[in-house]
């Protein structure tokens, strides 16, 4: 009977037990698919212009030019530039993101204390009569103090996964600081070039207005003297009054340029005085491992490679929160309790409490997460594919249009070598009494000429050589450590 009994009495729970753990396994979230490892795009040596005999930009690339101007003023930019403090600031908050999802891992240990008093004043009232206090000023209170210990196992990667897209995050925000770097710096020496490229041509358009000019007195004093008709009066006072046109129009830009410049250089130091300088010379070749070196080299192509790294361990991340959640804590403390007189101080009390936290019937939210993390990954993926097509048309832009004006040099230099040698001739002819001096005007309006578009070529190779400069990375180079969700986008690279 006694048995009968006993096992009657635990029947409803055993009878109840394969309806409930039926009911755990229906409401925990069904784990997704595994995601296939995204295909990037490469770019190969035919992608690009065919010159391969030059050299990488160094980090500190327009020392190179040897302008001391031009080293103070990208100098002074970096340092008071508002966009490098902005993405100096990202990298700051990137860096508190990482740290808090470093906090995440591991055991956390935290200690609580708490105190309170109470004071009592206790009277006898009965029938209205206001009897003396039995006992007055009567005190009492707890203090309590413990500490936590608790450890989460992480057995299925979540937090690690979201530490590794936070590191990635903040690799992603300390190679946009340097792209902003490398902008500002090209940014500084392209607009300061185009401030000397201008000043060399006024410096020719003056030498120009003042041929047309000493052409148009020639004719003057010949009509004066009878010598001529005036018929090309009109005509040489035309030609003498473009070269000022042009002049002022230059002018204008030089000081447009310049103000540009100083809002580049905008610090809290005075902007330095400048002075016209010649061009410099450069080598506007492409290196030979551009292809390989690449994807290193450019600033926006390695930080969006970091957010693709980044992107797929949120998303190993948000898949591991579909399995159950486990973790330990102990605890520990003691308290102190005081009424009156009585005075009570309790041993030290200590407990250790496993638990486990399963995902039930939250699959719906758990997958939103996923996916949405999916379509983070997608859009990072798109964007390294952006970048790699860009870096490829930035570059060959670039390198065609200094191709483009160096094929541009070789005519103008015969042209020169040419004025040059009929200069030399007619003051020959003039010292012989065989010229007058407005066919060595014409020579010498004819040169200046040359001089002008010699000097306008030169500042559109200098600008091409610069961009092609910021096309190639602008000297930076990623470092070689990487997280490991970086190793496993460049190996997935290699089997692309």
């Amino acid at each position: 009977m006694n048995d009968i009994s006993g096992t009657s009495r635990f029947k409803p729970a055993l009878t109840w037990a394969p309806l409930t753990l039926a009911i755990l396994i229906a409401g925990c979230a069904s784990l997704p698919d595994a995601d296939p490892a995204p295909r990037l795009n490469n770019v190969h040596s035919t992608d690009f212009v065919q010159s391969t005999t030059g050299q990488w930009p160094a980090a500190t690339w327009w020392q190179d030019f040897q302008d001391p101007q031009l080293n103070q003023l990208i100098d002074q930019a970096l340092k008071g530039s508002p966009s490098i403090a902005v993405a100096q600031a990202r990298v700051f908050q990137a860096q508190a993101a990482t740290e808090g999802a470093s906090a995440n891992r591991g055991m956390k240990l935290t200690a609580d204390a708490s105190a309170n008093a109470s004071q009592y004043y206790t009277r006898i009232n009965k029938n209205n009569v206001h009897l003396p206090p039995i006992q007055e000023n009567l005190t009492g209170g707890n203090a309590l103090a413990s500490l936590k210990l608790s450890y989460d196992f992480d057995f299925w990667g979540k937090n690690r996964k979201a530490l590794e897209a936070a590191l990635g995050r903040e690799a992603a925000s300390r190679a946009e600081a340097a792209g902003a770097a490398a902008s500002l710096s090209a940014s500084v020496a392209s607009t300061y070039f185009q401030w000397q490229i201008l000043n060399q041509r006024i410096a020719v358009q003056t030498q120009i207005a003042g041929y047309q000019q000493h052409l148009l007195d020639i004719e003057l004093k010949r009509q004066k003297a009878g010598l001529s008709s005036g018929n090309d009066v009109a005509p040489l006072r035309a030609n003498a009054a473009l070269p000022q046109q042009t002049l002022v129009q230059l002018q204008s830009q030089r000081d447009e340029t310049l103000s540009q410049l100083k809002s580049l250089v905008a610090s809290g130091q005075d902007f330095p005085a400048l002075t016209a300088q010649p061009l410099p010379k450069f080598n506007g070749e492409l290196p030979g491992n551009l292809p390989l070196e690449l994807i290193a080299r450019r600033t926006d192509i390695v930080a969006a490679r970091d957010r693709v790294t980044a992107s797929l361990s949120d998303v190993e991340s948000a898949r591991a929160a579909f399995y159950p959640d486990i973790n330990l804590s102990a605890n520990a403390g003691i308290s102190h309790y005081q009424f009156g007189n009585l005075l009570a101080l309790t041993p030290l009390q200590a407990g250790v409490t496993p638990a486990i936290s399963l995902p039930l019937f939250d699959s719906g939210r758990l997958r939103a997460s996923l996916n949405s993390n999916r379509a983070e990954v997608a859009l990072a993926v798109a964007q390294y594919d952006q970048s790699i097509q860009n870096a490829v048309n930035e570059i060959n832009d670039a390198a065609l249009h200094v191709q483009g004006a160096d094929h541009e040099a070789e005519p103008l230099q015969h042209q020169l070598q040419a004025r040059e040698h009929e200069l030399a001739n007619t003051q020959r002819l003039i010292k012989a009494g065989l010229q007058d001096g407005r066919n060595l005007m014409g020579i010498q309006l004819s040169k200046a000429n040359l001089q002008d578009q010699e000097i306008a070529r030169q500042g559109r190779a200098l600008q091409a050589h610069v961009d092609l400069i910021k096309a190639l990375g602008g000297g930076f180079h990623a470092p070689q450590e990487t997280t490991q969700a970086d190793a496993k986008v460049t190996d997935q690279r290699a089997h692309n």
